[in-house]
């Protein structure tokens, strides 16, 4: 599996560093996205378990693909915190990604009312964070997120043109869109993002009503349409990882689950060959 191009969240197998170990090395995976670890969210891990963590990159050949540090998903009246972000967790970030090498910093488009147009203030601050990561040689990705100003590919599209910043880049999550039982709707959102797209995350699951988020479970019983929407993908030209982001318990062996359902879905339409 030289060139497979498959990533996991670290806290979507386990809080603990061993457990996260043994997954790997029992699955042959080496890329992992570090989101929290130790019951807190990167930047604020714990300095020991950061830096066994650090250790296990040449020990164990781990490879940080990204870090998510929650920034901008507040709601964006909440400029306070978003200055906090600007100021202080997205600097912090920085540092720790590159300590490790990551490639990607992931943000988000913060909360708002349905329909809202993103105000210069939410434009602004997403082209300052893409700003400070480019200073510290790291790139920027928005991620798509129910309920906020980059929910849908469009409307993460018309955000990503209004930032209009060489070093910003989707974050692209078909599962976060609440596009299920419409492979069409779902490969015209991602190909509004085209070439934006530098990482995908992979959960699966049904709507749940009054909720703008799904009840997650295995590719199998998702509603989503994962075949269809990896063959949209390749014939895009898509050349990234794809992260795999479970959500539903318990979790090892659900990511167990997840992780062999992709790599019977990349293997089907031959999506290797297509990697960098």
């Amino acid at each position: 599996m030289a060139q497979e191009r498959i990533s996991i969240v670290t806290d979507e197998i386990s809080q603990e560093l061993d457990t996260v170990s043994r997954f790997l090395q029992e699955h042959d995976v080496r890329t992992v996205e570090i989101r929290t670890v130790g019951g807190k969210r990167v930047p604020e891990i714990d300095r020991g378990i950061w830096e066994d963590m650090k250790n296990r990159l040449s020990q164990e050949g781990w490879r940080i693909l990204a870090l998510s540090a929650g920034t901008f998903k507040g709601h964006h009246s909440d400029r306070e915190r978003a200055r906090r972000e600007l100021s202080e967790t997205l600097p912090e970030t920085i540092c720790r990604a590159n300590e490790v090498l990551a490639e990607y910093i992931i943000t988000f488009g913060f909360m708002a009312e349905a329909d809202d147009e993103p105000p210069g203030h939410v434009v602004e601050s997403l082209r300052l964070a893409a700003e400070l990561c480019r200073d510290g040689g790291v790139a920027l990705l928005l991620e798509n997120e129910p309920g906020s100003y980059a929910d849908t590919g469009e409307r993460t599209r018309r955000l990503l043109d209004m930032v209009n910043h060489p070093n910003i880049f989707a974050n692209w999550d078909p599962c976060n869109s609440n596009v299920f039982d419409d492979p069409r709707g779902l490969a015209e959102s991602a190909r509004a993002l085209g070439s934006y797209i530098k990482h995908v995350h992979v959960k699966d699951g049904a709507p749940v009503p009054g909720s703008a988020f799904a009840r997650y479970g295995p590719i199998s019983t998702g509603r989503l349409g994962w075949g269809e929407h990896l063959r949209v993908l390749k014939e895009m030209g898509y050349r990234g990882c794809f992260g795999i982001e479970t959500h539903f318990e318990p979790l090892y062996e659900s990511s167990s689950e997840l992780l062999s359902e992709l790599r019977s879905l990349l293997a089907e339409i031959d999506f290797r060959g297509n990697a960098e």
